[in-house]
């Protein structure tokens, strides 16, 4: 994993940099890189993209608002963290989507926290479901998976733009998932919480239109779960 650092004061930096330091486990392997300047910052990401960004809004010459613009416009990938003294600036940054904003002067607790989401957001990006079937092997992206369909001993893999069938249960899948934001909402059907639209009363709509069954049991369930998700990782 790639992180950036990017804020005109020395200082600053470095007391960003510490306290990444100190929220990085090994098993983690990230590199942490330093930029004075948004201009820097775009070279080097243009050349091999980073993965977090935590960037200053107030900085000389290029501001942090108009380095990510230019980067977002290359990456839609890349986690933009902003930090910044006057909160007023958020408002001015939500075009770029932002994933979270750090208000100095630091405190190490939000950095544990926001790292920690972006951290699985980028794990939930990236991370990919490996299934065979009729001799040929897929590999999906978990953020691409709409819904998981189990139809006797096969299971239905509905992305956004096509389906895949699978020989296994869903069972196995709900296990693997259930930490990358998907939801059990009914013996037949395993859900992305991303894609959800609204919860009804016997059912999900998704925001592709498509309306998956939801038992009745698992309602309030599924309103709670859903609530928690969108409370912690949506931005």
């Amino acid at each position: 994993m790639r992180i950036a650092i990017c804020d005109d004061i020395i200082e600053h930096r470095k007391s960003l940099y510490d306290a990444i330091e100190k929220c990085i486990t090994l098993s983690e392997e990230a590199s942490i890189s330093e930029f004075s300047s948004g201009i820097s910052l775009i070279d080097s990401h243009v050349k091999q993209p980073y993965d977090i960004i935590f960037l200053d809004i107030e900085m000389d010459g290029m501001s942090g608002l108009e380095a990510g613009q230019e980067i977002r416009g290359k990456d839609k990938d890349v986690i933009i963290i902003y930090v910044t003294s006057y909160e007023q600036y958020v408002f001015n940054s939500f075009r770029i989507e932002p994933f979270e904003y750090i208000i100095k002067p630091f405190d190490y607790e939000k950095i544990y926290d926001v790292l920690r989401r972006a951290i699985k957001k980028h794990t939930e990006q990236f991370y990919v479901v490996n299934f065979t079937w009729q001799d040929k092997s897929y590999a999906l992206k978990v953020r691409d998976i709409v819904y998981i369909e189990s139809n006797l001993r096969h299971v239905i893999f509905f992305t956004t733009d096509n389906e895949y069938k699978s020989v296994g249960k869903l069972a196995d899948y709900e296990q693997r998932l259930l930490p990358y934001g998907f939801l059990r909402c009914h013996q037949s059907f395993l859900i992305n919480m991303n894609y959800i639209r609204s919860i009804e009363s016997k059912s999900i709509k998704t925001t592709l239109g498509i309306e998956i069954d939801m038992s009745t049991r698992k309602k309030q369930y599924c309103l709670n779960t859903f609530n928690d998700y969108i409370t912690k990782f949506k931005v």
